[in-house]
């Protein structure tokens, strides 16, 4: 049963937690099984060469990128009916799953830049989602997940250079605030998934914890109205677990990106709105 509260806080914020939607055993099992699959080289899912002596926490632990393709355990999380349950109902239809990952976020390892995942995923019309299941406690330590509240409605903003921050995040680049918003961070219990629209802002915190980490398992989804998604997403799943094989094209190219604009309206009176538009 999907609650009351994970629906309306997805409406209005564009993300929500559903708090121990999977047990204590079940995080067990998903942490010791991918940590060992990362420690003994990826099993050819892993992101690049994993560097076991590397000073770089993120080359000794690179993520695990669509082990779903080939690993029993990556694809029954994909289609768990929990996680099915909760994205029909903040959906409105059941979606179609296309992807898998894994984070280890080892003490130490940089965040992750603001940004919006429809920015990769590139679904036409509508958006992504992500079901996001902490497999440890997450804090600002240990290097949370934070995100925009408000900002699910927006279309895929330009990102902008961002070079200060090379030494807390992955990149140079990221999404830009809308004027007047922040970034919230979701403090999450192991067992908690995150649900979160694609084109939410969001990014994460360094790892400044020298003992903790922040693993995580992703699976991401695609409305049900959806015609176009690129082409590094495919084959195309259903919720039962069944492959699609038609009515969805590949997108070659994303539209081209908004930026926030400064407009003067006229409502009792005269005052500045922003407005994000294609």
């Amino acid at each position: 049963m999907v609650s009351q509260q994970v629906t309306q806080d997805y409406q209005r914020d564009g993300y929500t937690i559903a708090r121990g939607l999977f047990s204590a055993e079940e995080v067990d099992r998903f942490a010791d099984y991918f940590t060992s699959m990362v420690e003994r080289g990826g099993d050819g899912w892993s992101e690049g060469e994993v560097q076991p002596n590397h000073p770089d926490p993120l080359k000794r632990y690179p993520r695990l990128l669509q082990p779903h393709r080939g690993d029993d355990v990556a694809f029954g999380f994909m289609v768990d009916p929990r996680i099915r349950e909760h994205l029909t109902a903040l959906c409105g239809a059941e979606p179609y799953a296309v992807q898998t990952m894994v984070y280890f976020k080892a003490p130490g390892a940089r965040g992750q830049n603001l940004h919006q995942d429809n920015m990769y995923l590139l679904v036409q019309p509508g958006t992504c989602i992500a079901a996001w299941l902490a497999l440890d406690d997450c804090d600002e330590e240990n290097g949370c997940m934070m995100l925009v509240p408000g900002t699910h409605d927006l279309p895929v903003i330009c990102q902008v250079e961002t070079p200060g921050l090379r030494e807390e995040q992955w990149g140079d680049i990221e999404t830009p605030l809308p004027p007047g918003k922040e970034a919230v961070p979701a403090i999450m219990k192991r067992g908690d998934v995150l649900f979160f629209n694609g084109s939410v802002i969001h990014g994460s915190f360094k790892n400044r914890s020298e003992t903790r980490f922040r693993r995580t398992l992703i699976g991401h989804y695609i409305a049900a109205e959806t015609k176009q998604v690129a082409k590094y997403y495919f084959p195309i799943f259903r919720m039962d677990g069944s492959r699609l094989d038609d009515g969805i094209a590949e997108s070659e190219h994303g539209g081209p990106c908004g930026v926030y604009e400064e407009r003067e309206v006229v409502m009792s009176g005269s005052f500045r709105t922003w407005e994000s538009p294609h």
